[in-house]
């Protein structure tokens, strides 16, 4: 802690790409109050467009350059000793600024962080869970890890009651460390319904056209294909509608294209990579999809209710924790794409109770996940470890 009894925290995740959560930890460092906190950010891998925030509020960035475990035999070995040599950096970095808190978001940095902390003798260590535990199949190297990094913790941040019950069950040594902070986001102070205006200028929207959007990226577990199958339904019903789906193009975006080509839904069905702009593109939407079966707590449901937008969401994961199903948006069977057509259908159908869900649907975020809610728990989790108290 520096003279000035002001905690330098430094805040770590694998890069900076577009995200949720990524912008969720760009908006912590930028939050924080510098009067009792000093923020530094470390990427693992890379940066990201989301470097030019922080460096605007004056938070440092350093760029480790990791490209990942892996489970090929013929790379691990050389992969494990370039993980000794990012975790012997990244202490050092530690060392430097001298950090109270070293706080680790993803399984990269969580590994990566923790194995530094521990190394650099760093006062307090917290670790986020912020998934679902599904992931772990395809990941077996950091579902192992991941337990030696909640050891090494002296807090375990989750971002639901469903997470938190996930990870109880499926990791090891999480004790009595696990605290609850929900993720959160600002409310705009225009009315809520003062829309929908025009998209922007780059999206090919038709005139008249209805937008149903689906922010998350293309990657497993997000539901884009029960997205599509429901979409022949929706637009069997509402013709004007036109879906898009905003997010960066990972493994299922190859699959979710030929699945809209052999639908016959091209023009129907948009694909518009990540977007810096996506407040614009909510305000030009009447309807919000969210089929994502793996979600901790979705970023991309909160701001679309914090614009009253009424959300139909899977019932998975932390979405019911969100979502009060039928009073701020509507919940319906994961992968059941019937019943996410029903619900789209019935919302654009009947807009005055779209409207009032909409209207329920901010208020909820007002009352439950603001922004300034969220960093106050998380300075106040920094105060219990560095007074000794436990999480």
């Amino acid at each position: 802690m520096s003279a000035r009894g002001i905690a330098k925290v430094v805040l770590a995740l694998p890069g900076l790409a577009v995200g949720g959560t990524e912008r969720h930890v760009a908006t912590l460092a930028c939050r924080l109050d510098r009067r009792r906190f000093e923020p530094i950010l470390v990427c693992t891998s890379t940066g990201g467009p989301l470097e030019k925030a922080l460096a605007g509020a004056g938070v440092p960035v350093h760029v480790l350059g990791f490209r990942g475990l892996t489970a090929s035999p013929s790379r691990a070995v050389q992969r494990m000793f370039l993980a000794a040599d990012v975790v012997r950096r990244f202490a050092a970095i530690l060392r430097s600024a001298r950090a109270d808190v070293l706080h680790a978001f993803l399984p990269e940095a969580c590994v990566l962080g923790a194995a530094a902390g521990r190394l650099a003798g760093t006062r307090a260590i917290v670790v986020s869970k912020r998934a679902m535990c599904d992931y772990k199949v395809e990941h077996p190297w950091y579902a192992f890890l991941e337990n030696f990094a909640n050891i090494a913790a002296d807090a375990i941040t989750v971002n639901s009651v469903a997470v938190q019950e996930d990870v109880q069950k499926k990791e090891r040594f999480t004790g009595k460390k696990i605290r609850l902070v929900y993720n959160g986001t600002e409310s705009p102070a225009d009315p809520p319904w003062n829309r929908p205006g025009p998209p922007p200028e780059d999206i090919d929207a038709p005139p008249g056209a209805v937008l149903v959007t689906y922010v998350a990226n293309l990657r497993d577990g997000k539901g884009h294909l029960c997205l599509v199958e429901a979409a022949r339904e929706v637009l069997a019903e509402c013709p004007a509608v036109l879906f898009l789906l905003v997010g960066r193009e990972g493994k299922e975006a190859e699959e979710v294209r030929r699945r809209i080509r052999e639908a016959g839904l091209e023009g129907k069905i948009l694909l518009a990579g990540p977007r810096q702009d996506v407040s614009a593109i909510l305000r030009a939407t009447t309807v919000v999809a969210h089929p994502g079966e793996q979600e901790g707590f979705s970023n991309a449901i909160l701001e679309a209710m914090a614009l009253g937008l009424p959300v139909v969401a899977a019932r998975a994961g932390g979405n019911p924790e969100a979502v009060d199903d039928g009073e701020t948006g509507i919940l319906f069977p994961a992968g059941d794409a019937a019943a996410l057509a029903r619900g789209i259908v019935g919302l654009l159908r009947d807009p005055a109770r779209a409207r009032e869900m909409g209207e329920a649907a901010r208020q909820r975020v007002r009352d439950r996940f603001t922004t300034g809610g969220m960093v106050s728990n998380v300075e106040r989790l920094y105060e219990d470890l560095l007074a000794g108290r436990p999480p």
